[in-house]
């Protein structure tokens, strides 16, 4: 059996995913083929992409939940720029905040060589705003740090990174999270299959489906980045895009399960307070463990 682990972004509320992946490597000791990922869920998937075979990416679990749960508030991950919106617009500064702390625990987290030894296929995804298109950074991506740096960097909120010797100025992958989901059925579909078992890719999102769970940081803000939002992406009903079936390479059969919260998860996805981060994962154990998730049947055209 072929299996991919989707993970959509979701700020601080990555640590659920977390829980959620606990129970599916640890505890059922599923191995991935693939992973792919976009801003908290990049970086989520870049660090159990390390891993070389079922023992390793258990440690890199491990790894990632001690990462997770041992930030010690928002100063760890960013750090407000001076006038904060007053000097965005005064100063013309590209963002509200600065990154430098998340690239610098990205950086000592995420080994680029074990990612591109690793035989798990990864899939990061970002934006491109010079060419408007979603771009996916592979296991040998040159910047890998940056490319997951960039996935994570929300307009207006975090900088732009330039990526590429800067003939691309990435945002959060995100904004079109429509191919997130066709990235993985893509990179599925070219690893050697029995074909005895049908394919599973596994959705886990720290998000209720159908339901809005942001709350914006401020009426401008909110504004700017739906505005954004809607002007690139690429809507797909429930979490989970459906592509032209002429764009896709199916397995065949292939069964999706989604993993997600209960009820919304309450608090603001940029607060990294140590209690919310704890109490986040050990809902998405919780969940992934009672959860029946019943999968649904996707037969190749």
């Amino acid at each position: 059996m072929r299996r991919a682990l989707v993970l959509p972004g979701g700020g601080a509320k990555g640590s659920w995913q977390v829980g959620a992946c606990q129970h599916l490597i640890a505890e059922r000791g599923y191995w991935f083929d693939v992973v792919t990922g976009v801003s908290a869920g990049a970086v989520n998937a870049a660090t159990l992409a390390q891993a070389h075979d079922p023992d390793e990416l258990s440690t890199e679990l491990d790894h990632l939940r001690c990462v997770w749960l041992g930030l010690r508030g928002n100063h760890d991950v960013y750090r407000r720029r001076w006038l904060g919106a007053l000097g965005t617009v005064l100063a013309r500064q590209a963002s509200l905040y600065q990154a430098g702390p998340l690239h610098g625990v990205l950086a000592r987290h995420i080994d680029p060589s074990r990612v591109a030894t690793s035989p798990i296929q990864l899939r990061v995804g970002y934006v491109d705003l010079l060419s408007g298109t979603y771009r996916t950074a592979r296991n040998d991506h040159p910047t890998l740090v940056d490319a997951v740096l960039a996935s994570c960097a929300l307009p207006l909120v975090f900088p732009p990174v330039p990526l590429r010797n800067g003939t691309e100025l990435a945002v959060d992958g995100g904004l079109r999270g429509g191919p997130l989901l066709s990235d993985a059925l893509r990179a599925l579909a070219e690893q050697p299959s029995s074909r005895e078992e049908p394919d599973e890719v596994w959705v886990v999102t720290p998000h209720v489906l159908g339901r809005i769970s942001e709350r914006p940081l401020s009426n401008w803000l909110w504004v700017a980045l739906r505005s954004l939002a809607v002007a690139t992406s690429q809507p797909f009903p429930d979490g989970i895009d459906h592509a032209p079936e002429s764009h896709v390479a199916r397995p065949s059969p292939l069964n999706i399960h989604v993993l997600h919260p209960r009820t919304e998860l309450r608090g603001p996805s940029l607060n990294f307070d140590p209690v919310k981060l704890q109490a986040w994962y050990e809902d998405g154990l919780r969940t992934a463990r009672e959860m029946e998730a019943d999968p649904l049947a996707v037969e190749a055209m």
